[in-house]
């Protein structure tokens, strides 16, 4: 063998057990059932970073981080896996498993109920993960338009953007105008100043109730219940004269 094989195949050996420190120390996040094309792209960025390509160690870091229904639920697979191809294997059904079928992409999409506290590219963004990889419809820039306010949707009515399917543009105009206009949005759902009515007498009034009650008490002996409502008072505070005084007027009478 000569000198130059030699290097070779030390370089070969280096760069494999530097893979292989690599392949230990990687620690994946656990399996996202309700994300999985997601997930794949955060671990499939981390193998890369790590120089991890043996299809081998993808599919064992995989199996390693399913949780227990998964695991039960992927158990044919895993016990039979293909003898080549077993992390893109694993993948491919862990996808189909987990990612919403096309009619519950579709419902998802016709349910939503305006931009609620968004701004219409945070909006779009929500969209086109629920979409996925699917290929949207031509109703898909349409479904979003109907979630914006009628003033931004109509400065978009004619533009190029709805149609030209660069959905992330189309959303970035509609940031635009959204954020030009949104003082007048926010002043619109306010309801005015005037709208609101005192919840009780004005001030003066109140002051000059107590006035009088207190007046009566002084000058007729009257507890404050007394003076304040009279023969209908609920209650009595004595001293209090005003019964005395009924009966009295009574025997006059």
């Amino acid at each position: 063998m000569s000198h130059h094989d030699g290097d070779e195949n030390a370089a070969a050996s280096g760069a494999a057990n530097v893979g292989a420190t690599c392949a230990a120390t990687v620690k994946l996040p656990d399996f996202w059932q309700h994300n999985p094309r997601p997930w794949f792209q955060h671990i499939e960025a981390q193998f890369q970073l790590r120089g991890i390509t043996q299809d081998v160690t993808k599919y064992f870091h995989v199996v390693a981080a399913l949780d227990a229904s998964t695991t039960a639920r992927a158990m044919a697979l895993l016990e039979a896996p293909p003898v080549d191809g077993k992390y893109d294997a694993l993948k491919t059904f862990l996808l189909q498993l987990f990612e919403l079928s096309e009619l519950e992409k579709a419902d998802r999409l016709l349910s939503l109920n305006g931009l609620g506290d968004s701004k219409p590219s945070e909006l779009m963004e929500r969209m086109l993960a629920v979409l996925g990889a699917a290929d949207p419809s031509f109703l898909f820039a349409h479904i979003f338009l109907r979630q914006l306010p009628v003033p931004v949707r109509t400065a978009l009515a004619s533009s190029p953007l709805p149609s030209s399917r660069d959905y992330r543009a189309l959303a970035v105009e509609a940031d635009r105008i959204f954020l030009a206009n949104r003082q007048q949005f926010v002043h619109a759902l306010l309801p005015p100043q005037h709208s609101f009515a005192p919840l009780g007498p004005p001030e003066d009034d109140l002051g000059t109730a107590a006035a009088v009650t207190a007046r009566r008490q002084r000058e007729d002996g009257w507890c404050y219940y007394h003076s304040r409502f009279g023969a209908k008072a609920k209650q009595c505070r004595q001293p209090c004269s005003f019964r005395a005084q009924g009966k009295a007027r009574a025997g006059a009478h």
